[in-house]
């Protein structure tokens, strides 16, 4: 992926840019001699709502299946953690089978999109609207069938809208130019507070309910009594956390307190602790 970003870099009038209409011929099937081979020697990266879906899967927690599914990367550009999936030998997706992907209903965001890739060009690497860019590696065979797209088709299609729309607050907390700068090198807590608020929807609902998180902040009864029953809206509710605690954005607010009162611990966050 890093080489198709800085191949776009070098031609910026000539970086086949699509658009919401723009079409493209590909099409994915058993009879292609390529079948599967893109399931192997990469990096698939999960979102939040990515590990929600496979987590539930497998009947797991979140910090059960990141331990036994995942790995933990630092990336140069922001100094986060991110979540890849763990290949199984010989690098190849361990969910791959002769027939396919054996967790296609809930398979990540990036096998989704693919042979699509998107790119949002004025917060990362380019300047300029969000586009998509078609991945087109060597092996593959798709793209010499018929079967033509249109962009907005494909992303119906693969569901895309409802992941995008899970992810939107994480997607908002990563891409925040304060942790872009080359000097900001994100401290142990905030890397804690990231993995908890970003990815560990069953350890952050512990924090929630077992710390002093609800004295301190203001919720609405219908507001908690959705967190406490939904995992999704938890999950949404957990990355608005973290654009208050690292950004102090007006996500959420705190209840009213006595001025003379000394300040309280548990919402995780530095105005707090």
């Amino acid at each position: 992926m890093k080489e198709i970003y800085e191949r776009l870099n070098k031609n910026p009038d000539r970086r086949g840019e699509l658009g919401p209409e723009s079409r493209f011929k590909f099409n994915c099937h058993k009879g292609l001699s390529c079948f599967n081979k893109c399931c192997g020697e990469l990096d698939i990266f999960l979102s939040p709502y990515d590990i929600l879906r496979l987590k539930r899967r497998f009947g797991k927690t979140s910090g059960e299946f990141l331990v036994e599914y995942t790995d933990m990367v630092i990336t140069d550009k922001n100094k986060l953690p991110f979540i890849k999936l763990r290949m199984a030998e010989g690098k190849q997706c361990k969910f791959v089978t002769k027939d396919g992907c054996s967790i296609y209903e809930d398979r990540p965001l990036a096998c989704r999109y693919y042979p699509l890739g998107f790119a949002i060009g004025k917060r990362t690497m380019t300047e300029g609207e969000d586009f998509y860019f078609l991945i087109e590696e060597s092996f593959c065979k798709g793209f010499k069938e018929d079967k033509e797209w249109v962009v907005k088709e494909w992303r119906e299609r693969e569901g895309i809208a409802k992941y995008e729309a899970m992810n939107s607050d994480w997607i908002e907390v990563i891409l925040n130019k304060k942790l872009l700068g080359k000097s900001v090198v994100p401290d142990e807590k905030t890397q804690s507070m990231f993995i908890l608020g970003a990815y560990d929807v069953d350890a952050f609902r512990v924090f929630v309910h077992e710390s002093k998180f609800l004295t301190i902040f203001d919720l609405e009864d219908e507001e908690l009594q959705l967190i406490t029953e939904n995992e999704e809206e938890l999950m949404k509710f957990a990355h608005r956390w973290l654009r208050y605690a690292l950004f102090r954005e007006p996500t959420m607010y705190l209840k009213k307190r006595d001025e003379a009162a000394p300040p309280q611990k548990g919402c995780g966050c530095n105005t707090c602790e």
